[in-house]
């Protein structure tokens, strides 16, 4: 017995809320035990290079917690980025091990895609200016999805702005 198209077709949208994105790029941001050997391990196994090398000693908020990796970057060529990240709580097992990062062109797209993925989800981290210099957001969607929203000012030294 085949399914039809019409019994595998989503809900209809509601109205006056659709907007299509221009993404700048998707990034998976891989979550793991011991992450700079796993780093190290995807490096030999994927080839490229690690870059943006960032251990929790040498970041004020997370010197309480040595060795780890709180943010790494696997470039294996132009077009194939992979984020790694130490896991530091338990609960992260209830979202799983990869959370995808939408790289946003303005900071308004992100703030609209950020409150479409939030209705019904539940958020991680509201949208804020970091202390890397971008803004950034963490939610978990209500299908269960989980997504990290990133923009990059043109000048990450530019004073923050009070996000609406």
């Amino acid at each position: 017995m085949g399914l039809s198209v019409a019994s595998i077709r989503p809900k209809a949208r509601s109205k006056g809320k659709g907007s299509v994105f221009q993404l700048k790029q998707i990034i998976p941001e891989i979550y793991v035990k011991d992450c700079l050997n796993a780093l190290h391990f995807y490096k030999d196994l994927f080839g490229g290079e690690i870059k943006n090398l960032q251990m929790s000693e040498d970041i004020e908020m997370f010197k309480q917690i040595s060795g780890k990796v709180v943010h790494a970057e696997l470039h294996v060529n132009s077009r194939c980025v992979f984020y790694f990240v130490d896991i530091f709580e338990k609960k992260r097992a209830a979202v799983g091990n990869v959370t995808l990062v939408l790289h946003m062109h303005t900071k308004q797209e992100m703030q609209q895609a950020f409150d479409r993925l939030k209705e019904g989800g539940l958020v991680g981290m509201e949208m804020q200016r970091t202390f890397w210099g971008e803004y950034h957001a963490i939610v978990t969607d209500r299908f269960g999805a989980p997504w990290a929203l990133n923009f990059t000012p043109k000048k990450k030294t530019e004073p923050a702005e009070p996000v609406a």
